[in-house]
């Protein structure tokens, strides 16, 4: 019963075929998926560390930057376009974030889903505190508004992009929740869909719009989706460990009141 839980956190090991997940997967590759997603998460972390150590004895510009970031800035958008893009970074600034924050973390208490809420709120607070812990320690000073156009004037912590990372944990977790098991099986789960088209969006618009608004570099932002992942996958990690001793707890319940 060692490989108990699905890549989205549910019981894999069907009774009637125990070499199949209840999904039909094959045991030993689900397994072998398993190796490689710890590898390339290990992988990730490194690459994080060193670009860290790179950015914090390097603070200006990387090759290439500037002209990016001016090139972003150079075209010509529609004013609809224009909005929507800003629009991801100003609903993502700390008032809107610790307000949806807390929203969804009420919701999820209100219907009683106490792990999912745990999982959230754990999230949000380990990846964020972990990426304001490295951009103190990196220290990397704001684009120059000397160099690009800068919307808002800001000093240090660049390396990694905060708006970038929050949205990739916030959004990420809520998405990885409405993929379990659970939701996927109610009835109404379809509703679901335009708040994963959205999620999406804001996943993929807050890094262009935070060069746009020339308030990080593009190593910035590839930094912030590098440091979200890391911490989303790794309470994903701990969620899909606690979904597994609670399926292990209740197997061995039932296997005690047949006996």
């Amino acid at each position: 019963m060692a490989d108990a839980i699905d890549s989205i956190g549910q019981p894999v090991v069907d009774p009637r075929h125990p070499d199949k997940t209840i999904g039909g997967e094959d045991r030993h590759d689900t397994h072998v998926r398993r190796i490689i997603e710890r590898l390339l998460w290990v992988l990730g972390l490194c690459l994080l560390a060193g670009a860290a150590y790179y950015l914090h004895l390097h603070k200006g510009p990387l090759p290439g930057e500037v002209a990016f970031s001016r090139a972003v800035q150079a075209i010509h958008y529609p004013a609809w376009l224009l909005a929507v893009i800003t629009f991801f970074s100003t609903f993502n600034d700390i008032p809107p974030s610790i307000v949806e924050t807390t929203v969804v973390f009420i919701f999820f208490l209100l219907i009683r889903w106490w792990k999912e809420a745990i999982f959230f709120i754990l999230t949000i607070g380990v990846g964020n505190g972990i990426n304001i812990l490295i951009a103190d320690l990196v220290v990397r000073p704001r684009p120059s508004p000397k160099l690009i156009h800068v919307y808002t004037p800001l000093t240090y912590n660049s390396f990694p992009s905060g708006h970038t990372e929050h949205d990739v944990v916030f959004y990420g977790s809520l998405l990885y929740i409405t993929f379990t098991r659970q939701v996927r099986e109610w009835r109404y789960h379809w509703v679901l869909i335009p708040f994963q088209i959205f999620a999406v969006m804001a996943i993929l618009g807050i890094g262009y719009s935070r060069v746009l608004e020339g308030e990080h570099w593009l190593s910035d932002v590839l930094g912030g989706y590098l440091s979200g992942t890391l911490w989303l996958f790794l309470l994903i990690f701990c969620y899909r460990g606690v979904t597994n001793m609670q399926y292990k707890r209740r197997l061995k319940k039932e296997q005690g009141r047949m006996h």
